[in-house]
């Protein structure tokens, strides 16, 4: 971890998530040592205190019922004890809370961008078994996997691309009907998600069809997308 703070610019905020069974004091200390962002969820089985106080409480008090949210100082865990920001939140429908230590100020943070961490599990099916398959590579020389990488890369965004443009083509669904809500703050409250194709999985599909029906590959030129908060593309998702 150490070795890659040097190619990431010095201006980016790197947050780095994992989930509870991956959580360890040292991990913490080594990704702030890297100047980066821990945002590691626990599980709530511990304990914690407010600064300047005795008192320890238990983790599971936080945010006992869903619809509830908190965020503070505290310190964590009575043994191996450790100085951090604690955010907490527990969304309706889900089985368990979210509770996250980071080192960044309470209201500098939201726990939603934990959402960021199961987001990835998508993307590695991208790569492996729903894509472009790299479980299958067997590559060891790293300088090859290096050229394969940036391949997938560029692939991995055409697919989107081409997946997107083929979604818009869709005319609207009978979900417009439906109040809006802001997919950071709640649950869907559609009974399913209105996409049932993801936009790589769709785009690959779309140029298999392409070449089946004999048409030429296009890309159309690349356009940056908008700055957008990170909370805007992500929800809870207690799992």
């Amino acid at each position: 971890m150490l070795d890659l703070k040097d190619t990431i610019p010095p201006n980016q905020k790197v947050i780095v998530t994992a989930d509870r069974g991956l959580y360890a004091d040292w991990l913490y200390s080594l990704i702030v040592a890297a100047g980066w962002h821990p945002f590691l969820r626990i599980n709530h089985q511990g304990t914690y205190r407010l600064p300047h106080q005795n008192q320890w409480r238990p983790l599971a008090d936080i945010v006992p019922t869903p619809g509830l949210s908190w965020s503070g100082q505290v310190i964590c865990f009575k043994t191996n004890p450790l100085e951090c920001t604690l955010l907490a939140r527990w969304d309706f429908g889900y089985q368990d809370p979210w509770l996250i230590l980071t080192d960044l100020e309470p209201m500098a943070a939201d726990p939603v961008w934990y959402g960021l961490r199961p987001s990835t599990e998508c993307v590695y099916r991208d790569l492996k078994s729903d894509g472009w398959q790299w479980h299958n590579t067997r590559l060891v020389d790293p300088q090859r996997a290096e050229r394969l990488w940036l391949a997938i890369a560029v692939s991995t965004l055409w697919m989107v691309m081409l997946g997107g443009e083929a979604e818009n083509q869709f005319p609207p669904s009978h979900i417009d009907q439906f109040p809006q809500r802001h997919v950071a703050n709640s649950k869907p409250i559609y009974p399913k998600s209105p996409r049932r194709l993801s936009c790589f999985f769709r785009g690959f599909i779309t140029l298999i069809a392409d070449l089946l029906k004999g048409l030429s590959i296009h890309l159309h030129r690349w356009s940056s997308f908008p700055p957008t908060p990170v909370d805007s593309f992500y929800y809870s998702n207690s799992c």
